[in-house]
């Protein structure tokens, strides 16, 4: 088999890429001559596992083997979309692919006009992201590319693809991992541009392979950040919900509104360029995206004109002379969530790290929160959201105050327990959840990543319930933790919620499943 040119770039341990072009064992069969002359091998590396490496027959093969046009059409086409879109489709999920998977299907009692919304979005939003989406007849490994926050998520897993043989499989089952977009952009279009070239080199005529290197150029033009923050922010007018979108016209309303939003918040008096509202990027992606879009990328996609400036006023407001908090700043920590580990796991862990730092003042028969974020310089404020599912928001930064915003019209806001959970929830946040450009913007719902959502509710848990804590309120009673009784006097002691006691003593191993199913039940009925 000859390989007439290859390409190889990146690091295997983070994201690397490799494209062959060989001999069409088909000989052109069924296929354009552009595609002929595609004919290749693909692999591709994440975290160290080539992610293409497959076994077929028996036969254990390191790439995949097909005409490779498509899927470099299918980068340049969705470049920008790849990169920089995270809000998934139809509903939250912990990583793209799993959401893909579980999503894939309407509500059972959703009606006909719905589910065709529905499996549209979705279709849509495969298109843009799932590697699949390009194999155009071949077989490729199921892998999703989306961004999350500052970093991009790659997951996949070994989802059967309709019309493959028996024994056909591939290697790397499931799996995730977070890169910088750098580590990901760079080797990606270097390897896909290169490709483009030597086809064009190839087929000097073909009109395919120039809109496909045109394509390519377009995408290093300095006039590329506007549709990116687009994509990041993710914000749609609020018409389009109300029916699927057509794909390619997807950046285009993105657009628009997102030029909506940024005109109506400099009416209210941002600066354009001031700290809130400006990013950096290389030619290729955003790198260090604006605090205005990082708090809009994690609101609903839908979210209404008068919570755009509700927050554009908070980032407005909030923007100050002073560039550090000493007292908070000392406590945080680049930490990155690990997606091969539970998340609350790693929220426990922090938690007692920042336990072991704060003053012991802080933490004496219950961990005064209110306090600590005074101490700690944080601003903490109330205001009305129409988005009642957004409970609070973060936004720290240079030039912003380390803010933490509780929502009026959430249904938690009334309870004092659950505003010390929402405190501490965003503590973590502001603690770990900072970007490389050491900014955070924002709102802890629905539509919020949820593995750092899921990260900030254990932190919260074991940060408000400390073990030592637990210890000393367990000792003092007279009957079991497993007594209801019991259970509300720890939930008192600590100033925290019945339901937020009976499941961090049960991941602190204090009770079993019974125990707990029975004391949950007792909630319920009272």
């Amino acid at each position: 088999m000859t390989i007439h040119w290859e390409k190889f770039d990146g690091n295997t341990d983070l994201f690397a890429i490799r494209i062959s072009f060989i001999d069409d064992p088909h000989r052109g069969a069924a296929a354009t001559p552009e595609e002929t002359m595609s004919w290749g091998a693909l692999q591709l590396w994440v975290g160290g596992e080539n992610l293409c490496a497959h076994v077929d027959q028996g036969e254990v093969l390191q790439h995949s083997h097909w005409y490779l046009l498509s899927v470099l059409e299918w980068i340049a086409d969705n470049w920008n979309a790849i990169l920089h879109e995270e809000k998934l489709p139809n509903r939250n999920g912990e990583t793209a692919a799993k959401a893909l998977a579980g999503t894939r299907n309407a509500p059972a009692l959703a009606g006909e006009p719905e589910t065709l919304i529905w499996e549209q979005n979705w279709y849509d939003w495969h298109s843009r992201h799932a590697l699949r989406s390009a194999r155009d007849g071949g077989l490729l490994p199921n892998v999703v590319i989306r961004r999350l926050n500052d970093l991009i998520e790659l997951s996949w897993n070994d989802e059967p693809l309709a019309g493959t043989v028996g024994g056909f499989r591939y290697s790397a089952t499931s799996g995730a991992a977070l890169l910088t977009p750098r580590q990901v952009a760079d080797p990606l279009f270097k390897v896909t541009r290169e490709a483009a070239e030597y086809l064009c080199e190839r087929m000097p005529h073909s009109s395919r392979i120039a809109a496909l290197a045109n394509r390519l150029k377009r995408l290093e033009m300095p006039d590329q950040e506007h549709e990116r923050l687009a994509w990041l922010a993710g914000i749609r007018m609020a018409s389009s919900a109300s029916y699927p979108l057509e794909s390619e016209a997807e950046h285009l309303i993105l657009s628009a509104r997102w030029a909506e939003i940024m005109k109506s918040l400099r009416q209210l008096g941002a600066d354009a360029t001031g700290p809130a509202f400006s990013s950096q990027s290389t030619k290729l992606t955003v790198v260090d995206p604006s605090h205005a879009a990082l708090l809009f990328s994690s609101v609903s996609p839908t979210v209404t004109q008068k919570d755009i400036e509700t927050l554009g006023r908070v980032l407005i407001d909030q923007q100050t002379t002073q560039d550090t908090v000493p007292n908070l700043d000392r406590l945080c920590k680049d930490a990155t969530p690990d997606l091969s580990s539970p998340a609350w796991e790693q929220g426990y862990d922090l938690a007692e790290e920042v336990l072991d730092q704060i003053p012991p003042k802080f933490i004496e028969q219950y961990v005064d929160i209110e306090a600590l974020l005074s101490h700690l310089g944080v601003a903490v404020i109330s205001l009305g959201l129409e988005d009642h599912n957004i409970r609070a928001c973060a936004i720290v930064g240079k030039e912003i105050r380390a803010t933490v915003v509780q929502n009026t019209n959430s249904p938690f806001y009334d309870s004092l327990n659950a505003k010390r959970f929402s405190m501490a929830h965003e503590l973590c946040h502001l603690l770990f959840d900072r970007s490389r450009g050491r900014k955070l913007a924002i709102a802890s719902g629905p539509w919020a990543p949820e593995v750092v959502e899921r990260r900030a509710n254990a932190f919260a848990a074991m940060f408000l319930m400390p073990i030592d804590l637990v210890q000393q309120a367990i000792a003092d009673l007279p009957d079991p933790i497993t007594d209801y009784h019991s259970i509300s006097e720890v939930a008192e002691r600590l100033h925290v919620s019945r339901r937020a006691a009976i499941e961090h003593l049960y991941n602190l191993t204090l009770m079993t499943d019974l125990d707990r199913e029975a004391l949950l039940r007792q909630l319920r009925d009272t």
